[in-house]
């Protein structure tokens, strides 16, 4: 039987830019999980980057990487190779392939290679893989581990490793053993079942400092006020999160004559009063403190690039 190799893969980004395209951004981590012939081997590669520009505050909400942490780490020239090794010949699993592998490209065009990532692997796309398997569920990977009764609960911030270890058991789960597709009823009700993680496979389990903490709890508060999660039809609309209540807030609506500045307020206001409910003083005063130096960081680095130009 020919062996199967297959790697699931994740990066972290700087940000990306309003279309959505890599922009002027960079890679921040990457993190690779193997897959032969359809088991997990334990064998896995993950690396920091420091990229040599400021990181977006909005990418750094989502997976808590700051440009203190990334100071001291190589650069991307540094692992590329070790990187290539690691992929090369595999059938690489990328959720929202796209994206990542736009920004694996713009490296390889840094470097000057001569070939893209395609070419070193096959690429599948495990996310229109999921919307043909689960078509009527979003296929963002907390909801298809939801779905497939996967442990997710360290995911506390996204990390490329371990989002990548997510994204391996959430392939293996919904093509259940199937060596091929048919995506008609019968094969979904079949690959749709119950997913059980090997007894020797285990999920690190990853300390978060006080300051990630923080800036996570933040960035779920945001997205929490504007995720509707029920309305009984007087007017009393509530928004929050469907993986906790501890999210659940009013829905604040803007008004029709209320002014932009106006309805900022009264969310950043509501904000305030969720992070306070939320996080401890220790945990306040180390998100002010992170806060306070990114903003010192940007400010340095606008300096800086105004310098130049």
């Amino acid at each position: 039987m020919a062996l199967l190799r297959q790697v699931a893969l994740d990066t972290e980004t700087t940000g990306k830019s309003d279309d959505g395209t890599t922009g002027t951004h960079r890679i921040i981590e990457v993190g690779c999980v193997e897959i032969i012939n359809r088991r997990l081997t334990g064998r896995q590669l993950q690396f920091f980057v420091n990229p040599d520009r400021h990181i977006d505050e909005e990418a750094t909400e989502v997976h808590g990487i700051t440009d203190e942490m990334l100071a001291d780490k190589p650069h991307f020239a540094d692992v590329a190779n070790e990187l290539i090794d690691f992929i090369r010949g595999s059938e690489l699993l990328i959720h929202n392939a796209k994206f990542d592998s736009a920004f694996l490209d713009k490296e390889w065009d840094l470097l000057k290679l001569n070939e893209h990532t395609k070419d070193m692997c096959k690429i599948v796309d495990t996310v229109e893989l999921a919307r043909k398997i689960n078509p009527n569920n979003q296929a963002n990977l907390d909801n298809l581990c939801s779905i497939y009764d996967i442990d997710n609960s360290r995911r506390t911030v996204h990390g490329a490793l371990l989002d990548a270890q997510l994204l391996a058991e959430v392939y293996l789960a919904m093509t259940g053993g199937q060596s091929s597709f048919d995506f008609g009823e019968d094969s979904v009700n079949a690959l749709s079942r119950h997913w059980e993680r090997p007894k020797d496979i285990k999920l690190p389990l990853m300390h978060v400092e006080t300051d990630r903490h923080a800036v996570h709890v933040a960035q779920m508060i945001s997205l929490a006020q504007s995720t509707k999660i029920s309305d009984d039809g007087n007017g009393n609309v509530l928004a929050g999160s469907y993986w906790s209540d501890d999210f659940s807030m009013p829905f604040l609506a803007k008004g029709k004559e209320e002014g932009k500045k106006d309805y900022a307020k009264r969310l950043a206001a509501q904000k305030e009063e969720m992070l306070n409910k939320l996080l401890s003083q220790k945990e306040r005063e180390g998100y002010a403190s992170y806060k306070a130096k990114d903003q010192a960081l940007y400010d340095a680095w606008v300096a800086r690039v105004m310098k130049t130009h």
